[in-house]
Protein backbone atom coordinates (compact mmCIF):
# COMPACT_ATOMS: atom_id res chain seq x y z
CA UNK A 1 0.00 0.00 0.00
CA UNK A 2 1.59 3.41 -1.01
CA UNK A 3 0.70 6.00 1.83
CA UNK A 4 1.13 9.43 0.95
CA UNK A 5 3.65 11.69 3.39
CA UNK A 6 3.88 15.16 3.82
CA UNK A 7 6.59 17.42 4.51
CA UNK A 8 6.44 19.50 7.64
CA UNK A 9 9.92 20.96 7.99
CA UNK A 10 13.07 21.08 6.59
CA UNK A 11 16.64 22.88 6.45
CA UNK A 12 18.39 20.94 9.58
CA UNK A 13 21.48 18.95 9.12
CA UNK A 14 19.92 16.34 11.29
CA UNK A 15 16.64 15.35 13.11
CA UNK A 16 15.54 13.13 15.84
CA UNK A 17 13.37 12.00 18.68
CA UNK A 18 10.15 13.57 17.66
CA UNK A 19 7.17 13.89 20.65
CA UNK A 20 3.94 15.39 21.97
CA UNK A 21 3.69 16.97 24.98
CA UNK A 22 0.12 16.91 27.20
CA UNK A 23 -1.10 20.11 25.79
CA UNK A 24 -0.06 18.43 21.42
CA UNK A 25 2.77 20.96 21.26
CA UNK A 26 5.50 18.98 18.86
CA UNK A 27 9.15 18.92 19.65
CA UNK A 28 12.52 17.44 18.39
CA UNK A 29 15.74 17.60 18.32
CA UNK A 30 18.88 19.06 16.30
CA UNK A 31 21.34 16.65 17.74
CA UNK A 32 24.61 18.29 16.17
CA UNK A 33 23.73 21.64 17.51
CA UNK A 34 22.80 20.46 20.25
CA UNK A 35 18.92 22.19 20.41
CA UNK A 36 15.64 20.60 21.25
CA UNK A 37 13.00 22.61 19.63
CA UNK A 38 9.70 23.02 19.24
CA UNK A 39 7.94 22.68 15.78
CA UNK A 40 4.96 25.32 15.30
CA UNK A 41 2.25 25.64 12.69
CA UNK A 42 3.75 26.12 9.57
CA UNK A 43 7.11 24.31 10.50
CA UNK A 44 8.45 27.36 11.99
CA UNK A 45 11.64 25.58 14.46
CA UNK A 46 11.88 27.68 18.19
CA UNK A 47 14.55 26.46 20.45
CA UNK A 48 13.55 25.17 24.07
CA UNK A 49 16.68 24.46 25.11
CA UNK A 50 20.23 23.51 24.30
CA UNK A 51 22.00 20.36 25.96
CA UNK A 52 25.53 21.30 24.88
CA UNK A 53 25.71 18.06 24.06
CA UNK A 54 24.06 15.80 21.36
CA UNK A 55 20.32 15.09 21.65
CA UNK A 56 19.23 12.33 20.14
CA UNK A 57 15.99 10.97 21.82
CA UNK A 58 12.77 12.49 23.94
CA UNK A 59 10.00 11.48 25.79
CA UNK A 60 7.39 13.78 28.00
CA UNK A 61 6.39 12.74 31.20
CA UNK A 62 2.72 13.63 32.83
CA UNK A 63 4.09 17.13 34.29
CA UNK A 64 5.16 18.20 30.50
CA UNK A 65 8.77 17.52 31.59
CA UNK A 66 10.72 16.64 28.33
CA UNK A 67 13.05 13.89 29.62
CA UNK A 68 16.36 13.71 26.80
CA UNK A 69 18.61 11.31 25.96
CA UNK A 70 22.16 12.76 25.18
CA UNK A 71 25.06 10.91 23.91
CA UNK A 72 27.54 13.27 25.29
CA UNK A 73 25.65 14.00 28.77
CA UNK A 74 23.47 10.99 29.23
CA UNK A 75 19.57 11.30 30.28
CA UNK A 76 18.47 14.85 30.91
CA UNK A 77 15.01 16.89 31.60
CA UNK A 78 13.68 20.27 30.75
CA UNK A 79 10.80 22.22 31.52
CA UNK A 80 9.44 23.50 28.02
CA UNK A 81 10.84 26.58 29.80
CA UNK A 82 14.47 25.64 29.40
CA UNK A 83 15.37 24.83 32.91
CA UNK A 84 17.67 21.83 32.04
CA UNK A 85 18.65 19.12 34.76
CA UNK A 86 20.98 16.19 34.78
CA UNK A 87 19.19 12.85 35.97
CA UNK A 88 21.22 10.30 35.19
CA UNK A 89 25.36 10.72 34.42
CA UNK A 90 27.12 7.39 35.39
CA UNK A 91 26.51 3.96 36.03
CA UNK A 92 28.31 2.02 38.84
CA UNK A 93 30.38 5.49 39.33
CA UNK A 94 31.55 5.10 35.87
CA UNK A 95 29.97 7.65 32.78
CA UNK A 96 27.23 5.98 30.54
CA UNK A 97 28.27 5.00 27.38
CA UNK A 98 26.17 7.70 25.53
CA UNK A 99 22.23 7.76 25.43
CA UNK A 100 20.60 7.42 22.13
CA UNK A 101 16.85 6.30 22.92
CA UNK A 102 14.37 6.96 25.65
CA UNK A 103 10.82 5.54 26.76
CA UNK A 104 8.57 5.36 29.22
CA UNK A 105 6.44 2.37 30.40
CA UNK A 106 3.08 2.92 31.94
CA UNK A 107 4.32 3.38 35.20
CA UNK A 108 6.58 5.93 34.71
CA UNK A 109 9.65 3.72 34.36
CA UNK A 110 12.70 5.28 32.08
CA UNK A 111 14.22 2.66 29.49
CA UNK A 112 16.72 3.87 27.32
CA UNK A 113 20.05 2.81 24.90
CA UNK A 114 23.24 3.64 25.21
CA UNK A 115 25.34 2.57 22.73
CA UNK A 116 28.48 4.90 21.88
CA UNK A 117 31.26 3.12 20.91
CA UNK A 118 29.64 0.24 19.32
CA UNK A 119 29.40 -0.31 15.81
CA UNK A 120 28.74 -3.64 13.15
CA UNK A 121 32.43 -4.53 14.23
CA UNK A 122 31.75 -3.88 18.21
CA UNK A 123 29.50 -5.46 20.51
CA UNK A 124 29.30 -2.56 23.14
CA UNK A 125 25.98 -1.05 23.12
CA UNK A 126 23.60 -1.64 26.29
CA UNK A 127 20.55 -0.92 27.44
CA UNK A 128 19.62 0.34 30.97
CA UNK A 129 15.98 1.37 32.82
CA UNK A 130 15.86 4.16 35.46
CA UNK A 131 12.88 2.91 37.99
CA UNK A 132 10.75 5.67 39.63
CA UNK A 133 12.73 5.40 42.43
CA UNK A 134 15.28 6.44 41.09
CA UNK A 135 17.71 3.69 40.57
CA UNK A 136 18.98 3.01 37.46
CA UNK A 137 19.81 -1.01 36.42
CA UNK A 138 21.63 -2.41 33.33
CA UNK A 139 19.40 -4.80 31.83
CA UNK A 140 21.59 -5.95 28.92
CA UNK A 141 24.99 -5.45 27.20
CA UNK A 142 26.63 -6.79 23.66
CA UNK A 143 24.71 -4.83 21.27
CA UNK A 144 26.26 -3.87 17.57
CA UNK A 145 24.41 -0.33 18.53
CA UNK A 146 21.63 -0.86 20.86
CA UNK A 147 19.00 1.75 19.40
CA UNK A 148 15.27 2.82 19.31
CA UNK A 149 13.52 0.54 22.10
CA UNK A 150 9.88 0.47 23.34
CA UNK A 151 7.38 -0.98 25.75
CA UNK A 152 4.44 -3.08 24.70
CA UNK A 153 0.96 -1.45 26.33
CA UNK A 154 0.86 -3.72 29.14
CA UNK A 155 4.37 -3.51 30.33
CA UNK A 156 5.24 -7.08 29.92
CA UNK A 157 7.36 -6.62 26.67
CA UNK A 158 10.26 -4.31 25.68
CA UNK A 159 11.68 -4.35 21.72
CA UNK A 160 15.08 -3.43 21.61
CA UNK A 161 16.68 -2.37 18.10
CA UNK A 162 20.02 -3.05 17.31
CA UNK A 163 20.78 -1.11 14.42
CA UNK A 164 23.88 -3.03 12.77
CA UNK A 165 22.51 -6.48 12.76
CA UNK A 166 18.62 -5.14 11.70
CA UNK A 167 17.57 -7.02 14.66
CA UNK A 168 14.63 -6.37 17.28
CA UNK A 169 15.16 -8.18 20.21
CA UNK A 170 12.31 -9.04 22.58
CA UNK A 171 12.48 -9.82 26.12
CA UNK A 172 10.13 -10.49 29.10
CA UNK A 173 9.67 -8.04 32.06
CA UNK A 174 8.22 -9.75 34.59
CA UNK A 175 8.66 -6.69 37.23
CA UNK A 176 10.51 -3.23 36.75
CA UNK A 177 14.30 -3.37 36.79
CA UNK A 178 14.33 -6.62 35.04
CA UNK A 179 14.12 -7.90 31.36
CA UNK A 180 15.23 -12.10 30.68
CA UNK A 181 14.00 -14.60 27.80
CA UNK A 182 15.92 -12.42 25.18
CA UNK A 183 14.67 -13.52 21.74
CA UNK A 184 14.40 -12.23 18.19
CA UNK A 185 11.65 -10.75 17.76
CA UNK A 186 12.39 -9.50 14.06
CA UNK A 187 14.14 -8.92 11.45
CA UNK A 188 13.92 -5.16 9.14
CA UNK A 189 14.25 -6.34 5.63
CA UNK A 190 16.21 -5.09 2.59
CA UNK A 191 19.77 -5.70 1.11
CA UNK A 192 20.45 -2.13 2.21
CA UNK A 193 23.50 -1.44 4.95
CA UNK A 194 21.20 -0.17 7.51
CA UNK A 195 18.97 -1.21 10.22
CA UNK A 196 16.19 -0.31 12.43
CA UNK A 197 16.49 3.07 14.66
CA UNK A 198 13.36 4.79 16.46
CA UNK A 199 9.70 2.87 17.46
CA UNK A 200 6.37 3.19 18.59
CA UNK A 201 3.28 0.98 19.09
CA UNK A 202 -0.29 1.80 17.73
CA UNK A 203 -2.80 0.82 20.02
CA UNK A 204 -2.99 -2.87 18.39
CA UNK A 205 0.14 -3.50 19.50
CA UNK A 206 1.60 -3.06 16.12
CA UNK A 207 5.32 -1.91 15.77
CA UNK A 208 5.97 0.73 13.36
CA UNK A 209 9.65 1.18 12.92
CA UNK A 210 12.08 4.14 11.48
CA UNK A 211 14.31 1.66 9.39
CA UNK A 212 17.51 4.16 8.90
CA UNK A 213 18.93 3.92 5.18
CA UNK A 214 16.34 1.73 4.07
CA UNK A 215 13.83 4.55 3.33
CA UNK A 216 10.81 3.30 5.10
CA UNK A 217 9.13 2.93 8.16
CA UNK A 218 8.69 -0.78 8.87
CA UNK A 219 5.43 -1.82 10.26
CA UNK A 220 5.53 -5.07 12.49
CA UNK A 221 2.24 -7.52 13.82
CA UNK A 222 2.96 -8.55 17.47
CA UNK A 223 3.83 -11.76 16.72
CA UNK A 224 6.76 -9.98 14.83
CA UNK A 225 5.64 -10.67 10.94
CA UNK A 226 6.24 -7.85 8.41
CA UNK A 227 2.87 -5.93 7.90
CA UNK A 228 3.85 -3.44 5.85
CA UNK A 229 6.68 -0.67 4.52
CA UNK A 230 5.67 2.73 3.80
CA UNK A 231 8.01 4.48 1.41
CA UNK A 232 9.75 7.43 2.67
CA UNK A 233 11.23 9.99 -0.27
CA UNK A 234 14.56 9.97 1.87
CA UNK A 235 17.19 7.50 2.59
CA UNK A 236 17.90 7.88 6.62
CA UNK A 237 14.90 7.78 8.77
CA UNK A 238 15.39 8.21 12.01
CA UNK A 239 12.31 8.09 14.22
CA UNK A 240 8.65 7.47 14.46
CA UNK A 241 6.29 9.37 17.15
CA UNK A 242 2.35 9.01 17.13
CA UNK A 243 0.24 12.12 17.51
CA UNK A 244 -1.77 14.37 15.42
CA UNK A 245 -5.68 13.99 14.70
CA UNK A 246 -7.05 10.89 16.24
CA UNK A 247 -3.58 10.52 17.32
CA UNK A 248 -3.38 8.36 14.43
CA UNK A 249 -0.65 10.34 12.26
CA UNK A 250 3.21 9.17 12.59
CA UNK A 251 5.55 11.97 12.61
CA UNK A 252 8.96 10.97 10.98
CA UNK A 253 12.21 12.36 11.19
CA UNK A 254 14.67 12.18 8.66
CA UNK A 255 18.24 12.43 9.45
CA UNK A 256 19.97 13.63 6.14
CA UNK A 257 18.43 15.84 4.80
CA UNK A 258 17.19 16.74 8.38
CA UNK A 259 13.56 17.08 8.04
CA UNK A 260 10.01 16.43 9.29
CA UNK A 261 7.09 14.48 7.69
CA UNK A 262 3.98 12.84 8.64
CA UNK A 263 1.68 10.15 7.03
CA UNK A 264 -2.28 9.23 8.05
CA UNK A 265 -2.01 5.24 10.05
CA UNK A 266 -5.25 3.00 10.62
CA UNK A 267 -5.75 3.66 14.18
CA UNK A 268 -4.08 5.28 16.73
CA UNK A 269 -1.07 4.97 18.68
CA UNK A 270 -0.62 3.43 21.88
CA UNK A 271 -0.91 5.90 25.02
CA UNK A 272 2.05 7.58 26.14
CA UNK A 273 3.13 7.55 29.59
CA UNK A 274 2.01 11.65 30.00
CA UNK A 275 -1.36 9.99 28.30
CA UNK A 276 -2.21 7.61 30.71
Amino acid sequence: MKREVTKITEGLPGAEGPVFDRDGRFFMVWPGQGQVLEILEGGEKVEICNTGGIPAGLQVDPDNVIWIADMKRGILKTTREGELTAVVETYEGLPIRGCNDVYFDGQGNLYFSAPVGSNADDALGEVYVRLTDGSVHRLDDGYKFSNGLAVTDDDKTLIVAETYTKSLWAYDVSEPGTAKNKRLFAKVPGDDEGGPDGMDFDEAGNLLVAHWAGSSVDAFTPDGELLERVEMPFERTTNVHFGGEDDAWVYVTAGTPGELWEFKWDRPGQKQFCER
